[in-house]
């Protein structure tokens, strides 16, 4: 099988899989001014979010480094940033940071002295992007231009059960050709700790892991007056699906285990962290370089990412099915012939077939908060 899709060159040797134009706000105050730019102008996505504003510390570098990320982001052919003035989350800050492989240009409202005239600079920018998206054409790549995330959504037993052996499959055969592959670390994970560090030649990674899997610290409500924290023990249940869902994860080695906004610097498989919140985490896999998402799930996820084509993935279900929303059914057939065929779907994307998610048009972008914003 030909393992290649039609994709769009950029500048720094990284590939798009669509060719949107970002509009980015820098702080939630620009969010209908970004909005409104971006809904004049086709092929056009605005990226806007309730951050920025009197932010401190870690939290506000999150947001940061989550809106360099996403301008970065291969699916972007260009980003147009839109400031208030008076954010901690200045638009020259922001423009500094972002590496210049692409169009990149920030407005911002006081300093054009008003919403209506930041809308009409703004669309100027914006409309001739899109005449150069216009005469840009798709080329053809190999798998090994890809960066793809997994993301395990709302998974029971059941249902990792069905799917597990497939997606560790599909997995493999995406590293083994050179991919990109960056597998959600959520809490689900945890138990499974010890085994997963077992895949990985570096001590950091397989102390963290190691930890991880050790037990689970939760907060004493109860005594908040000492903040005390209860080491409490996996359930059987936790651990079985955590099981499970290390099967998901495939056989290579563990190259790295990557924090908010972080990019994978080699091929192979790498996990990243992830909250419990989909959008956030899907805005984190597009913040850290992902240009298509897949998403496991039980019966389909009602959301999606605004940068990245969500590919949804889900088991056989004849009592509650969401056909609308899966793009590819996991049955009893054997696993071998399944992988092929996803494979096959996944290029498609990759070259411009339009996702479930994408038709109905459910994508959503959000930055989460680490700490207390004033």
């Amino acid at each position: 099988m030909d393992y290649s899709f039609e994709g769009y060159r950029r500048n720094d040797g990284t590939v798009g899989i669509r060719n949107y134009i970002g509009v980015i706000c820098s702080v939630v105050c620009s969010s209908v001014v970004a909005r409104e730019i971006a809904e004049k102008v086709p092929g056009t996505v605005p990226f806007v979010h309730g951050n920025g504003c009197a932010q401190l510390g870690d939290d506000f570098q999150l947001t940061k480094n989550m809106l360099v990320g996403i301008s970065s982001n291969p699916n972007l052919y260009s980003a147009l940033l839109v400031g208030l003035g008076c954010e901690t989350n200045q638009i020259a800050g922001l423009l500094e940071s972002i590496p210049e492989t692409k169009p990149i240009k920030g407005i911002g409202i006081q300093q054009l002295a008003g919403g209506e005239n930041t809308k009409k600079k703004g669309v100027e920018i914006v409309e001739q992007w899109s005449k150069e998206t216009a005469n840009q054409k798709r080329e053809r790549f190999p798998l090994s231009a890809l960066t793809v995330g997994i993301l395990p959504v709302d998974l029971d037993e059941a249902a990792a059960i069905k799917v597990a052996r497939v997606i560790g499959l599909l997995i493999n055969r995406l590293v083994e050709n050179n991919a990109k592959v960056l597998f959600g670390l959520s809490q689900t994970l945890e138990p499974a700790g010890e085994l997963l560090s077992e895949r990985s030649e570096d001590e950091d990674i397989k102390s963290r892991l190691k930890s991880m899997g050790a037990g689970l610290q939760r907060k004493r409500w109860k005594e908040v007056g000492n903040a005390s924290l209860d080491h409490t023990e996996f359930s059987e249940q936790e651990k079985a699906l955590a099981l499970l869902e290390a099967d998901m994860t495939g056989t290579h080695l563990i190259r790295s285990v990557l924090g908010y906004s972080e990019s994978a610097r080699e091929a192979g498989f790498h996990f990243i962290t992830v909250p419990t919140n989909i959008v956030e985490a899907l805005s984190n896999m597009a913040s850290s370089g992902c240009n298509l998402a897949i998403m496991v799930s039980s019966r389909g996820v009602l959301t999606g990412s605004l940068a990245l084509p969500c590919m949804t993935i889900a088991p056989q279900n004849p009592n509650e099915s969401f056909d609308e929303l899966i793009d590819y059914t996991v049955t009893t057939r054997e696993a071998g012939n399944q992988v092929e065929q996803l494979l096959a779907e996944l290029m498609e994307i990759c070259s411009g077939k339009q996702t479930n998610l994408e038709k109905l048009e459910l994508g959503e972008f959000s930055i989460p908060h680490i700490g207390t914003t004033f």
